[in-house]
């Protein structure tokens, strides 16, 4: 029984990531393409900006509602007072740029267009609520379905205003705006008919969540900072062009890191719910999240080995040259982070059941603060690779910082895993690439050696994935 619930999970969290990711990264790889660069680089800069003040706007209420929920059912009022404030945020937000909008006579297209791009951002941003109820009660196929359909609908209405000469971006804006409005209403439709949800909130426990998740506020504001201010200063000190080669490249490494995106639903309810009123992890949960730490690993740098294998020859041939060798570098530069972030999230998931809101918060904060440095250094010279090295500079240091947090606070991790399959990587890479043969052979070539060496070094056993297994099974 405890299996088939984990496959099930693991199916329907995998199946929402493939609908919000995969589907969603095929709509806009085929904007990428039809739009020009700028208009693509103006979509890309406005997403960033609207992302940035929805994360503002959520004062940090997401993780906290999450594991709440999941640790109690009698916190399920967590989610309707979410909900209250995400409406009330987002119509507020959205009179606030319609006002500015008048008021400032800019005429760049982002500054005219940005309070209708906000309607996007804004629903999504409604629903997140309902989708961390969901979430948090570990129901993950109803809004998979509902991200599936709206996703698929997405391609479809870009396909046929391409197919009339009508794609730009005006059109794009009312195809994701339509697109989040289905979303929002398939969330309610279903929490109301299908779940215990209830709208009724109370005052003095939605100002007590207020001050639980303000603990880790700024902390919040500048993680989101770590993946969007790049985006940021890169449309406002280079140009919509510069802006498009690098934010494809990082859709493309968000991409990648699919299976982070997975997992990282399924762990932190499992977590919060061993790591109860912020205990420690005894000696056999210890063991079993090392185990599941060294197979994360074992599968994460095979990511950027493969991708970075394929990634020129490829996109030169699906994108007709408009991509590929103009950011192989800032791509490569990024793929870097993927090993990271499944160490980052493994240990951020750790800590944050342990309840170590302030190291966190202290972490995020070092990390952003170090981001926006780097990047105000490195864009002016470097421009899209500059966003890209500064990137993964902050991604090394986040998980560095995590490791050393873990490590004296709560459990130890040991680090030989991750250099070993680091190492095995790179070297399988410079091997595999120096093969005159088709790239496709040079991969294959790549897998079988770095899988080679990490199963005669014993880096990876039976052991390793039966402790996996029982993690995931409890």
């Amino acid at each position: 029984m405890l299996k088939n619930k984990v496959v099930i999970n693991f199916f329907s969290s995998g199946l929402q990531a493939i609908a919000v990711q995969v589907l969603s990264s095929v709509f806009f790889y085929y904007i990428s393409v039809y739009l020009t660069k700028d208009e693509f680089g103006a979509i890309s800069w406005m997403n960033a900006f609207c992302l940035f003040i929805t994360t503002v706007l959520g004062f940090g209420l997401e993780q906290v509602v999450v594991r709440r929920i999941a640790a109690s059912q009698r916190s399920d009022w967590a989610a309707a007072a979410f909900l209250v404030h995400s409406v009330a945020g987002a119509l507020l937000t959205f009179l606030i740029l319609l006002i500015l909008n008048g008021f400032i006579k800019n005429t760049a297209i982002v500054y005219r267009l940005l309070p209708w791009f906000f309607i996007v951002q804004g629903l999504i941003y409604i629903g997140t609520p309902l989708k961390q109820f969901l979430n948090a009660k570990e129901k993950f196929t109803p809004y998979a379905v509902i991200a599936v359909t709206s996703n698929i609908g997405k391609i479809a209405a870009a396909y046929i205003l391409l197919q009339n000469n009508s794609l730009n971006i005006y059109t794009v804006i009312i195809i994701l705006s339509c697109a989040a409005g289905f979303e929002l209403c398939g969330l309610l439709y279903y929490v109301i008919s299908k779940t215990s949800f209830s709208f009724k909130i109370h005052f003095k426990a939605y100002v007590k969540l207020l001050k639980e998740s303000s603990a880790q506020y700024i902390s919040v504001i500048f993680d989101m900072s770590l993946s969007r201010i790049d985006w940021i200063l890169l449309g406002i000190m280079t140009t919509n062009i510069v802006l498009a080669d690098y934010s494809f490249a990082y859709r493309a490494y968000e991409l990648a890191k699919l299976p982070v995106i997975i997992i990282a639903p399924i762990i932190l309810p499992r977590l919060a719910r061993y790591m109860l009123a912020g205990k420690k992890p005894g000696a056999e949960l210890q063991q079993h999240i090392n185990s599941f730490y060294t197979i994360e690993l074992f599968f994460a740098m095979l990511i950027p080995l493969v991708l970075n294998i394929l990634w020129t020859p490829l996109l030169i041939l699906i994108t007709n040259g408009k991509y590929g060798e103009a950011n192989a570098m800032q791509f490569l530069m990024l793929s870097l982070c993927i090993p990271l972030q499944f160490v980052i999230n493994l240990f951020w998931s750790i800590s944050f059941s342990a309840k170590k809101y302030r190291s966190v918060s202290s972490i995020t904060i070092i990390c952003a603060g170090t981001n926006i440095i780097l990047n105000l250094v490195l864009i002016p010279r470097f421009n899209g690779l500059g966003a890209s090295v500064a990137f993964f500079a902050t991604n090394l240091l986040q998980g560095i910082l995590y490791y050393r947090l873990v490590g004296r606070h709560i459990m130890e991790v040991p680090l030989r895993p991750f250099l070993f399959f680091a190492l095995t990587a790179i070297a399988a890479y410079f091997i595999a690439i120096r093969l005159p043969v088709h790239y496709l052979m040079q991969m294959l070539a790549a897998i079988i050696l770095y899988v080679a060496v990490a199963l005669l070094l014993q880096l990876v056993n039976k052991r390793h994935f039966y402790d996996f297994k029982m993690f995931l099974s409890k």
